[in-house]
Formats: structure tokens, C-alpha cells, sequence
């Protein structure tokens, strides 16, 4: 079973938002999102699997125990009449998404911050785990140079134009993370090895906001069809950021959000 670590920030608010952050972090990294939510709800953060203080190394689990988790942690926290929110970032993003599916009676609202459902080719999500397992070996190698070479990825160029002091704390908290716990999250609830929750977007009967940076041209399509597939859903295409909204553009990340959740009576 597993023990998800998290810390609740009651404002006496009649909402509470789930945050749930990215590959190589902790709650955290999403510390400044509840900071801008505070004023309209209460904030429960969460470290997932392998991250900050929830461990993964030596338990038995998969993302559907991971939806489970939270729920449990969902429940530890509630309080009658509270709307609950979810939001989660790309790691996150599929974590949140699979909680949706399995408990969207649940939740007021989700919140998709550079998310995917997952691959539905078979052959895919093969070629997916052997580089995924090839990343996992390099963390355990030499974290310093995989910590490097991944944020030397295509994906994360814009992160480069953020503020220098801004980038390099994210870069200290990822450098913070237990190597062979970053590694053994990889290898049990990566993007090849969990399973594809295309088929259930259409059960998530809530309303859905997903966010996706203008330069992320393969998040961009990912949504585009995930927007088409969700029956309440409103896409928002965010200009001049990449994959990490929050990071690069946190004002416009923290008005729109603010607006989603303020509207949702």
C-alpha cells in the first residue's frame, strides 16, 4: 500500500485544490499556486511516488493504487459542503487523470496542466518503457548528468528564458530527489508502462480545464484531442509559455485557474 505524503493549508474556504506536480520535483514546486489560490480555496499538496517524502522504492504498486492513494488522502482531509478541486502538472497531470476516471464523482473540477492519457499503441508504449528503463538506469548511474541532459530536452527550451534565480531552484529541487526513488517511479507509473485512459475520458463527467503552452506543439495536439473526447471541457492554448505554465507564465497560469475555480459555483 501506498503512503502519499502531503500537507494541508486550510484557509476556510468552502473549496479545497488537490496539487499534484511534475517528473523530478516535489509539492514544492507547486508551492506558488496555492500561494495565488489562497484567497478562494484551501491548499492539500501532495508528494507522489518516489518524490519528496512518498516513497516508491520497494512497494508494489501501480497508477490505479496511486488514484487510491489519493483518495484515501482526499478523505483523511475532507469536510462536508467542501467543492474539491484537482490539479496536476504533466507526471501529475496523468495522475490526476487517472484519479478522475476512477473517482470523478469526487471532484468538483480537474485541472490539467500539460497532461496526456497515456499511449495506446501497443508497440509504442513498448518502445516508451525501454527508454524509460534506459532513464531510470541513468539516474541511479550519475543523477548530476541525467539532471542535465534532461533539461537539455526540446521540451523544456523555453524553461531556459525563465528568471535565472527562479530556474535554478527548480534545478536544486530536482538535484534534491532520491535518485533510485526517481528511478523506481519511472519504471512503475511512467507514460509507457501505465495504462491508456483514452477510452474513459468520455466517464469524466466533470468539468475540465486544460492548459497548454502555444510552444508545445506536441501537448498542443495531445489536448486538442483530449478536449474533443472530455464532455465538459474548455482548452486554454497559453501564449509564450512551452510545457511548465506555471513556471514560466505563473500570472496568466494563476488568473486563468483562478478564474476556472471562481466560476465554478
Amino acid at each position: 500500500m501506498i503512503n502519499l505524503h502531503a500537507e494541508f493549508q486550510d484557509n476556510g474556504q468552502e473549496k479545497t485544490v488537490i496539487l499534484l506536480h511534475g517528473f523530478l520535483n516535489d509539492r514544492r514546486s507547486m508551492a506558488h499556486i496555492g500561494s495565488s489560490l489562497k484567497q478562494c480555496a484551501n491548499i492539500l499538496s501532495v508528494d507522489l511516488p518516489g518524490f519528496g517524502e512518498s516513497k516508491s522504492f520497494g512497494i508494489d504498486y501501480t497508477m490505479d493504487d496511486i488514484a487510491d492513494a489519493l483518495y484515501a488522502v482526499q478523505k483523511k482531509y475532507d469536510r462536508e459542503h467542501i467543492q474539491t478541486y484537482m490539479l496536476g502538472y504533466s507526471m501529475g497531470g496523468r495522475a490526476a487523470l487517472s484519479y478522475a476516471c476512477r473517482y470523478p464523482s469526487t471532484l468538483f473540477g480537474l485541472i490539467l496542466e500539460s497532461a496526456s492519457p497515456g499511449i495506446e499503441d501497443s508497440a509504442e508504449k513498448k518502445a516508451r518503457i525501454e527508454i524509460d528503463d534506459k532513464r531510470a538506469l541513468e539516474m541511479v548511474q550519475d543523477y548530476p548528468a541525467f539532471i542535465q541532459s534532461w533539461e537539455n530536452m526540446g521540451l523544456f527550451n523555453s524553461q531556459t528564458e525563465v528568471d535565472e534565480q527562479v530556474f535554478n531552484e527548480q534545478r536544486k529541487a530536482r538535484l534534491s530527489q532520491i535518485p533510485k526513488e526517481a528511478a523506481d517511479s519511472l519504471r512503475k507509473y511512467g507514460t509507457g508502462v501505465q495504462p491508456s485512459y483514452w477510452d474513459r475520458l468520455k466517464s469524466v463527467d466533470i468539468p475540465v480545464l486544460q492548459l497548454v503552452g502555444s510552444r508545445d506543439e506536441k501537448f498542443i495536439s495531445i489536448n486538442q484531442r483530449m478536449n474533443d473526447s472530455f464532455p465538459d471541457a474548455v482548452l486554454n492554448i497559453v501564449d509564450g509559455a512551452g510545457h511548465n505554465i506555471h513556471l514560466e507564465v505563473p500570472e496568466k497560469f494563476d488568473t486563468i485557474v483562478s478564474e476556472f475555480i471562481n466560476r465554478r459555483i
